[in-house]
Parts: structure tokens; sequence; C-alpha cells
């Protein structure tokens, strides 16, 4: 599986393509180099996942609820998208993903352990004005995972 992501970045988007950080290809396991999935994920962002961490992750969703299952599928049959990452490692992306996190000529790239999310730079400084209100309150209320 390839390893954890970590870090944000801010890179240019052009031509609907997306350079994929340097330190972030590197964690990329040879099986995977060259395939990574998209997703729609929360607060319009796209998830990128490395093709085995994909893999991975729908052995975890065969364990899970029904319920869990069906909303995946929902969220993701036409959303989710198998691209191969280009020479330099960079990835183009398909319009309507890029419309629907509204990703233009920026994007923050921002690691999530198995994955990372690429955002619009300004709902991503939004989102952090939200965490930083409501910081202490998570923090007492999920102590326990730092």
């Amino acid at each position: 599986m390839s390893s954890s992501f970590l870090g944000q970045f801010e890179n240019s988007v052009t031509n609907r393509r997306i350079s994929i950080p340097h330190s972030f290809r590197k964690l990329f396991t040879a099986k995977s180099k060259m395939k990574v999935i998209i997703v729609r994920g929360i607060n319009n962002t796209i998830y990128v996942y490395p093709h085995d961490n994909w893999q991975k992750l729908q052995e975890r969703l065969a364990e899970n609820s029904n319920e869990e299952k069906k909303l995946f599928r929902i969220s993701s049959r036409f959303f989710r998208e198998e691209l191969k990452v280009e020479g330099p490692g960079r990835i183009l992306v398909p319009e309507r993903f890029l419309d629907l996190a509204n990703i233009k000529d920026r994007v923050i790239i921002l690691g999530e352990g198995n994955y990372f999310s690429l955002w619009n730079p300004e709902n991503f400084k939004k989102h952090l004005e939200e965490i930083d209100k409501n910081y202490n309150s998570i923090l007492k209320k999920n102590r326990f995972i730092l």
C-alpha cells in the first residue's frame, strides 16, 4: 500500500492538469505509480487515491453496513474516475470534477493519510477559518486522538 500523505501544497492548474507534489509521488508504490482513482469528496473537494490504496478501501467497504455501502455507491457512481499519471507526475482532471470543486487556475493539495484532496484555495481558506473557530471544542471532544 502507498504510504501516508501529509502536508499542504499550492499548485497551478494548466489545461486541467495538476502536478502531484514530488514528496507525494515518491510515496506511491511501484504498483500504483501510473494510476490514481479520483472521487467526489466532502466540502466540494476531490479525493485522489493511489490505485492500491483505493483497492484497500474497497476491501474495507466490503465489511461495512449496507447503508454505508449504498452511500458510497451513490456518492461515487457519477463522480469516480481512474486516471493515468502522466510522465512528470501530472493528472488530467475531468472538467466535471474541477467544476464540482470550483477549481480554476490554482489548487490546494492536502495530504489526508491514505489519499490527498484537491481544494479550491478560497474554499480551503474558509474551511481553515471554520476549524480555527471551533478548534478548542473539537480538540476537547477528540483529545484521545492526539
